[in-house]
């Protein structure tokens, strides 16, 4: 699927130890107070919490995208859409610990749509995001 857009910027697979990826902007200092973990995502104006299947279930893969075709968008679930800042259009996506983490880099600041699905709404095994301005 990857190698049919031109808008791909990475994937990854990770045994998630904690069962949380994290997408921010690469300033983001947010903590996310009041995430619980009970909801399959916590967003704020400069990140967004994940929940993914943990490292005992098995890897999750991730792909990235800088496009907003609809045809990229996976079956499962969307898990979210809307949008997401940056002071200047860095991003990361890494998991707590950082034992993963990848950059994405976008030619524009501000605001930016973001969509995120995945192959299932609880515990996903595979998440899409998708970003566009």
């Amino acid at each position: 699927m990857a190698a049919e857009y031109s808008g791909f910027v990475g994937s990854f697979r990770v045994f998630a130890q904690h069962g949380l990826l994290i997408f921010r902007d690469v300033r983001s200092a947010d903590t996310h107070d009041g995430f619980d973990g009970k909801v399959p995502v916590h967003a704020r104006p400069d990140s967004i919490y994940l929940k993914v299947r943990t490292y005992v279930d098995g890897p999750v893969s991730v792909e990235v995208f800088e496009d907003e075709s609809d045809d990229l968008t996976l079956d499962g679930a969307v898990l979210f859409d809307g949008t997401i800042s940056s002071e200047y259009g860095e991003f990361t996506l890494h998991d707590p610990d950082e034992w993963i983490a990848m950059k994405v880099i976008t030619d524009n600041a501000g605001a930016a749509r973001l969509r995120v699905s995945a192959d299932a709404e609880r515990s996903p095994s595979a998440l899409r995001l998708q970003i566009w301005y």
